[in-house]
């Protein structure tokens, strides 16, 4: 299969848009209707403000002008502390390729690419959830599995 590696750009939002819920598709088993209708406004709306600004997106594209898979780093700055002493760190979301264009080193190709513009932008860190399927993937790549003395939280607004 023939495509092109490339940093995505504004031209490629409905795309990217597709790419993420297709991945969403794959990852949940179901999406209550209205939160998707929220996440299928939202997405234009999060690329268009952030696409190569703080979000950076690397994408496989197809002869035809579609894309294949794609991989994104957003980019966050905080006050600086001991593990990013510049302050700067990513964290990358949404590595997803369409069922046919896997098992080709495309989610590899474009990972690489994500950790160069990482350097290029001087990120102390880049993180990530990996899944079963990716984590070899990753570990390739050079990331590890983050231990810590401190417990993951979230919150969720009622």
């Amino acid at each position: 299969m023939e495509y092109q590696l490339r940093e995505a750009a504004a031209s490629d939002i409905p795309e990217l848009c597709r790419l993420r819920l297709a991945y969403f598709d794959e990852e949940f088993d179901s999406i209550e209707p209205e939160t998707l209708s929220a996440i299928r406004t939202s997405l234009p709306e999060y690329f268009a403000a952030h696409l190569g600004k703080d979000c950076f997106v690397f994408a496989a594209a197809s002869p035809e002008g579609g894309l294949l898979s794609n991989v994104i780093l957003v980019v966050s700055e905080k006050p600086a502390n001991p593990s990013f002493p510049h302050g700067r760190s990513g964290y990358v979301l949404g590595v997803f390729t369409e069922e046919s264009a896997r098992r080709q080193g495309i989610a590899s190709a474009l990972m690489q690419m994500l950790l160069e513009k990482a350097k290029a932008l001087r990120l102390d860190t880049v993180t990530l959830s990996a899944s079963e399927m990716g984590r070899g993937i990753y570990e390739k790549l050079g990331f590890t599995v983050k231990e810590s003395h401190f417990t993951e939280m979230e919150w969720f607004p009622a």
